[in-house]
């Protein structure tokens, strides 16, 4: 039996995953954003790449990238006679297409965390000392006052 490629889906997260084979592929989009689709011969439809607020923006040729990563692994695997998989990769700042050995794939990307964790220098705010607001008699933005401060001020008690 000839090697097979094998496109991993979702290849850039953790979970259930697919593998379709692209000797079953008739169709590659990517649409206005910039999902990147691979439609088969049994009209499904799957998502192979997309941006998200946590991960850098697929470049607006990945489908075309896809193509030409699923015909470079073709070629390498009638020359090994040895199944390939190629997956949706991100480094820090961009996407790219690998291709694997199926015994070399390795785990899954997590995306990364919706915010950047703090640079050794950085150093957190306590939080802010328990009292209220009171308005500013200059009219601006409201005054921070300690706890018994902003009880004298308003009459009314703070807990």
């Amino acid at each position: 039996m000839p090697a097979t490629v094998w496109i991993l889906i979702p290849s850039y997260k953790d979970g259930p995953y697919e593998l379709l084979r692209t000797g079953w592929i008739t169709r590659v989009e990517q649409n206005e954003e910039r999902e990147v689709i691979v439609h088969d011969t049994r009209n499904d439809s799957f998502i192979v790449a997309r941006g998200s607020s946590r991960t850098p923006e697929v470049p607006v040729d990945f489908g075309t990238q896809l193509l030409q990563a699923l015909d470079a692994a073709r070629r390498a695997a009638q020359e090994v006679d040895s199944d390939r998989v190629v997956a949706a990769r991100y480094g820090e700042d961009s996407w790219s297409w690998e291709a694997y050995a199926l015994d070399e794939v390795p785990p899954a990307q997590a995306e990364p965390p919706l915010y950047d964790p703090p640079t050794p220098g950085q150093v957190r705010l306590p939080p802010p000392p328990k009292g209220s607001f009171v308005p500013n008699p200059n009219g601006s933005m409201p005054l921070w006052a300690p706890a018994k401060t902003a009880e004298a001020e308003t009459g009314a008690t703070t807990e």
